[in-house]
């Protein structure tokens, strides 16, 4: 764990949240700007208690706010050239988290996240899907036999570790921004993270 007085920013998205797919690219500009190293990790939100339960569940309010959260989304990312559609279904996230952990520790996270969360936001990628994860992973540069020895050995584990990462620095909801022990919820925090970190390097 990064220690209160290294400049590193602790980043937690869940992939299944358009506000963390949102957030990239304004951290990439930050991250470039500022000098300060990022770390990412996977973070899978309580969406059934968030927003009422499972689709069909979900009282005529709730419903209400999921449309206009994806009515924000779409506004914010046509600012960005992104395309965002609202999912149908509440994703199991698990697999795809480790998938990510994978991915970083062999140095080609973005490789593979970018373009699965371009397809998974236009309804073109299935995240819950095995033999997609594969796909994407192998298009990232990455060899299918290291992943599944990844699976058998490590997988769990380390998801399990980033949630228990998460929990320590008091991460609730993503994206979350975590720099010298301070949380910064949401992308349109970001602006705060920035006076932080240049206050801190003056």
């Amino acid at each position: 764990m990064s220690q209160p007085d290294d400049p590193v920013v602790d980043v937690f998205i869940d992939l299944r949240s358009p506000y963390s797919y949102l957030a990239l690219q304004p951290v990439f500009s930050l991250a470039k700007r500022s000098g300060v190293t990022f770390d990412w990790w996977p973070y899978i939100t309580d969406f059934r208690s968030a927003y009422g339960g499972e689709v069909e569940q979900r009282s005529s309010r709730e419903v209400s706010k999921l449309k206009y959260l994806y009515m924000d989304c779409r506004r914010l990312a046509q600012q960005q050239g992104l395309t965002i559609h609202a999912t149908t279904k509440l994703w199991d996230a698990a697999l795809a988290s480790q998938a990510m952990l994978f991915a970083k520790s062999m140095n080609r996270l973005w490789e593979f996240c970018h373009p699965l969360l371009a397809a998974f936001w236009q309804r073109e990628f299935d995240l819950e899907s095995a033999a997609q994860i594969q796909a994407a992973l192998i298009s990232a540069g990455l060899k299918a036999s290291d992943w599944h020895h990844y699976l058998e050995q490590n997988a769990q584990r380390d998801l399990t570790a980033a949630a228990e990462r998460a929990e320590s620095m008091g991460v609730f909801g993503a994206p979350t921004f975590v720099y010298r022990g301070e949380l910064f919820w949401g992308g349109d925090r970001l602006e705060l993270l920035a006076e932080r970190i240049s206050n801190t390097n003056q």
